[in-house]
């Protein structure tokens, strides 16, 4: 969605008097978006009075990227600009290969085989890849293994997790 601004050039230098105004040096483009110019003017806003402010003007300094408020009798009207959101890039990022694995699309729900395996096996593999990824002193490469649900209940859980405590602290000696 694009909205409408207008610009300026800044003629006069214009140094910073209260903490909401913005310095200008001559030649300096200035951005002004309609809605702003038009809350300041009010209901006596009219098409056209962009041409030749009058009071303060409250906008963007291109140069300093800086915002706040300037004298309007300092700058002379260069035009509309339309101002919109960033443009998508125009080519797709390539998603860096999975550590111990094929490359796979990053998503938040599993497709296909994944989706398959961790629906039969109770496990997500997006949890197990999270695991993976968080282990800041663990080798990214670590092998997943997938548990039936039948092997799921309290005692295995308990085991299982122990098992995998101890490992950990054998890969860390």
């Amino acid at each position: 969605m694009a909205s409408e601004s207008f610009q300026y050039r800044a003629l006069f230098e214009y140094k910073r008097e209260r903490g909401d105004d913005i310095s200008l040096q001559p030649g300096d483009l200035l951005t002004v978006p309609k809605a702003s110019l038009m809350a300041v003017a009010g209901p006596e806003y009219q098409e056209g009075d962009e041409r030749s402010p009058k009071g303060w003007l409250h906008g963007t300094n291109e140069r300093t990227k800086e915002k706040g408020d300037f004298p309007g009798t300092f700058v002379e009207y260069v035009g509309v600009v339309r101002v919109g959101p960033p443009a998508a890039k125009s080519w797709p990022r390539p998603v860096p290969p999975t550590p111990g694995g094929p490359q796979t699309a990053a998503g938040p729900q599993p497709t296909g085989a994944a989706a398959a395996s961790e629906a039969l096996m109770g496990v997500s593999v997006g949890q197990e890849l999270k695991k993976m990824r968080a282990g800041s002193q663990e080798s990214p490469v670590r092998p997943l293994t997938l548990t039936p649900k039948s092997d799921l209940n309290p005692q295995n859980v308990h085991t299982l997790k122990a098992k995998r405590f101890n490992e950990s602290l054998q890969r860390q000696k």
